[in-house]
């Protein structure tokens, strides 16, 4: 099974984890921060990108096992958005690997549930029919709009983005459907509330995908919050200065 990284930098090791849909071209702006101090690890997820993806696959944990052996032993983890659940679920099964956890836009539970909020039941799923009659790359356009919706005159990254959906492979839909069946089953609040590694988690003020950084909080008072004002689900391209601020003053 093919699984498809950069290695960039020297120094300590970090591991960067994209979101579901997306491959590693969506975390360059944080490789070109960190690489000047890290070895910094810039993987494809499976199905993503010039990863392979297997359908037996059924949990995060799978994927986990299956991205392991391409990792540093040790190293910061760095997850954007499902990416980010599955930093989460790397520290659970193997702590040792996993020296601290740094999220941006995620949770360790994506989908609502009673006394929790959430992207609201049925989860993600109801994407695809859309998804289905309108083809992938419609849709992470519509995504790529909606980010960078409120900012005007449009920035360069905006236009790389753009370009970038024009010319590099998208993921197939049904495997995008069966990696978001894992998201849309994975809770790993028990799990979240126990971690004794160092975690932060970075969200956009007007992130709709997790709106609820304060009952994530609840979870394990340790943890802690940063906000991007103004920014979505992806302030690391729409609000670039601000994120590197914030991620400056964690790592």
């Amino acid at each position: 099974m093919t699984i498809f990284k950069t290695v960039t930098g020297q120094g300590d090791d970090v591991v960067l984890f994209h979101g579901a849909g997306c491959n590693h071209y969506h975390m360059q702006p944080i490789v070109d921060q960190l690489s000047s101090h890290y070895r910094v690890t810039n993987i494809d997820l499976p199905g993503a990108g010039q990863s392979d993806w297997q359908s037996s696959m059924k949990t995060i944990y799978d994927i986990v096992d299956v991205l392991l052996p391409h990792l540093p032993q040790q190293a910061i983890y760095v997850g954007w958005s499902f990416g980010g659940l599955l930093a989460m679920a790397t520290a659970v099964k193997y702590p040792d690997r996993v020296k601290r956890i740094v999220g941006i836009g995620t949770t360790p539970k994506f989908i609502e549930t009673e006394n929790w909020p959430g992207f609201p039941q049925p989860g993600f799923k109801v994407l695809f029919p859309n998804m289905r009659e309108h083809g992938f790359g419609n849709f992470i356009k519509s995504f790529c709009d909606a980010e960078f919706a409120d900012i005007e005159p449009k920035p360069t990254a905006y236009h790389e983005l753009l370009a970038w959906l024009n010319d590099k492979h998208h993921m197939d839909v049904e495997t995008f459907a069966e990696i978001t069946e894992i998201t849309d089953a994975t809770d790993l609040r028990k799990e979240f509330a126990a971690f004794q590694c160092r975690v932060d988690l970075i969200f956009g003020e007007m992130d709709g995908a997790v709106p609820y950084p304060a009952e994530i909080k609840t979870l394990n008072p340790n943890i802690n919050i940063h906000t991007i004002p103004g920014a979505h689900h992806m302030p690391f391209w729409t609000h670039p200065k601000e994120f590197n601020q914030v991620l400056n003053s964690i790592l």
